[in-house]
């Protein structure tokens, strides 16, 4: 079966809880994803009215003791979190199935841009790796490691930032997971694998950065590297091997070829690989305004079916930005100076 897309197989399949309430707060409206993990709903929060995100998995878990145990510790630590990049986590707990309450975002995913049949170009790559890398700093110097870097979890919020999904979940679900085809220590979405995941040895911060690179190879390209017709061909073709650097990625060849080295040691940490797409951004024109397909994951549609285009910022970062925001008595200073704010979060 070719579906390496998938990173969990759990024995049952999701039920659909449109209009229900969990524990007498979060009412579920719409299902805008279904993943391997679990279901994704718009929903309310009856305390405060406000619209959340809920993420319900399997049932089966809900009487896995070491998994909940895995979950709560997981959920706590990732809620502590607190970074523009990586999405937030406001609540969690167990009602029928264990669920996570996030902040909700309208943007859709770069999977569902991807999924679209369109491929951004290296600016817009830069752009989304740069905001990629910022997340991951962070949580790589508070020892968290995400260890599912994949599109599906690369969600925007309706303005376009860039925030990262699903930190922990996939710790949490480590001995609950049963690959299609028996790997042993294998945890994680194959077609994103670092060499180490596929050999089930001990990871660390550089095995999201192979997965961001092979992220950055797909966005541009369409495909993604060493993709076989099976889950375990798919792990075998990638030990042992660096990611391939395509002549379309221009000059973010160099740094495809730096992050996706098959060594993990010789990888660059994330801030390094923030630095080294700050030091290409000038090479490159500014990118036009990155598609948005309204909110979903991998599989799902978009709730509205709607298309929003959201202008990319930090246009600092690329070459001639002054000459194509200068236009006379027109000038707009406060759009200047906030973006001028937005490259110095950038640098720092």
């Amino acid at each position: 079966m070719n579906d390496s897309s998938k990173s969990f197989s759990l024995k049952n399949s999701f039920p659909d809880l449109t209009g229900q309430t969990l524990n007498n707060r979060y009412r579920l409206h719409q299902a805008i994803g279904t993943g391997a993990s679990g279901t994704v709903y718009v929903a309310v929060d009856l305390n405060t009215s406000q619209r959340v995100a809920v993420k319900v998995l399997n049932p089966s878990l809900s009487s896995d003791n070491k998994f909940l145990e895995r979950f709560y510790r997981e959920a706590k630590k990732v809620s502590s979190l607190n970074h523009p990049n990586i999405l937030r986590v406001y609540d969690w707990g167990v009602d029928g199935s264990p669920y996570l309450v996030t902040e909700y975002l309208g943007g859709g995913s770069l999977r569902s841009i991807l999924m679209t049949g369109y491929r951004l170009t290296p600016g817009q790559t830069l752009l989304v790796g740069l905001e990629a890398c910022k997340a991951l700093a962070h949580a790589h110097e508070r020892g968290i490691i995400h260890q599912d870097i994949k599109p599906a979890n690369f969600l925007f919020s309706q303005d376009g930032v860039l925030r990262i999904s699903d930190f922990g979940l996939t710790n949490a679900l480590r001995e609950t997971t049963q690959s299609e085809t028996p790997i042993e220590g294998f945890t994680g979405t194959v077609r994103y694998a670092s060499p180490e995941q596929a050999s089930g040895q001990k990871l660390n911060g550089s095995s999201d950065i192979y997965s961001l690179s092979i992220i950055f190879v797909e966005a541009v390209t369409g495909h993604v590297p060493f993709l076989t017709d099976s889950l375990a061909g798919t792990l075998k073709a990638r030990i042992g091997k660096s990611v391939p650097t395509p002549e379309s990625l221009g000059p973010l060849g160099p740094v495809v070829q730096q992050a996706g080295m098959t060594d993990s040691s010789n990888r660059p940490t994330a801030e390094r690989v923030r630095r080294i797409l700050l030091e290409v951004a000038p090479s490159l024109p500014r990118p036009t305004a990155l598609p948005l397909v309204g909110p979903g994951e991998i599989g799902a549609a978009p709730l509205s079916g709607e298309v929003t285009t959201v202008t990319p910022q930090k246009e600092e970062v690329f070459k001639e930005p002054r000459r194509i925001r200068s236009v006379g008595p027109k000038r707009r200073w406060p759009a200047v100076a906030a973006a001028a704010l937005l490259l110095a979060g950038a640098i720092t």
